[in-house]
């Protein structure tokens, strides 16, 4: 199977951006928008498609290839979130973090949380999804618990979000969407939080 129809099939089973896309262009319209884990180009591909000048990044070197070829047109960058973001000041009009801010203690989850604050343009977007702590299918039932909602799954360590913790880490910013979800993205349904909100 062609990465052009696993991300067709993906965008099929996960259509979360539909709702946001007028907002999405609106908002990136003459600037950057900025995807944090953009794995294969699942999310990359859609926005490329929409006309949005995105910046798609991913820790994951050998995931990015495939972002590059699902999505022709956006700059393709690899970058740990635990290490300060490369970009100016109010550089980004939008930033998308689709599941990709649950790998990290608690201080440094929200040392991220800042990270993201200083690169946004005031009156920008952040549009994010969060582990739920309802998602049993993917780690939330681990006994082994690093610190609160942190957990060693497997041979990683991972992070669920109830509400609060939500409302927690978007402290700094108006909240103008927070909904818990179920997504059919992977084999097994997952629960998540999808959170938009905007820079003060």
């Amino acid at each position: 199977m062609t990465v052009f129809y696993r991300i067709l099939i993906h965008m099929k089973s996960d259509p979360w951006l539909e709702k946001w896309m007028d907002l999405l262009r609106e908002k990136s319209a003459g600037g950057i928008l900025l995807e944090l884990g953009c794995g294969s180009g699942w999310d990359t591909a859609e926005l490329v498609s929409a006309g949005v000048n995105v910046i798609a990044a991913d820790i994951a070197r050998n995931k990015l290839p495939e972002c590059a070829q699902a999505a022709p047109g956006a700059g393709i960058l690899q970058l740990n979130l635990a290490d300060p973001l490369p970009f100016s000041n109010h550089s980004m009009a939008v930033i998308i973090a689709s599941l990709s801010l649950h790998y990290f203690s608690w201080e440094n989850t929200m040392l991220i949380e800042a990270e993201l604050r200083r690169c946004i343009q005031s009156g920008g977007i952040l549009l994010a999804r969060f582990n739920s702590t309802h998602d049993f299918h993917h780690g939330a039932a681990s006994t082994e618990e690093i610190e609160p909602g942190f957990y060693q799954v497997g041979a990683r360590a991972k992070r669920f979000f109830d509400k609060g913790s939500v409302k927690k880490f978007l402290h700094s910013w108006e909240i103008q969407f927070l909904e818990e979800n179920v997504i059919q993205r992977y084999r097994n349904p997952k629960h998540v939080w999808e959170a938009m909100a905007v820079s003060n």
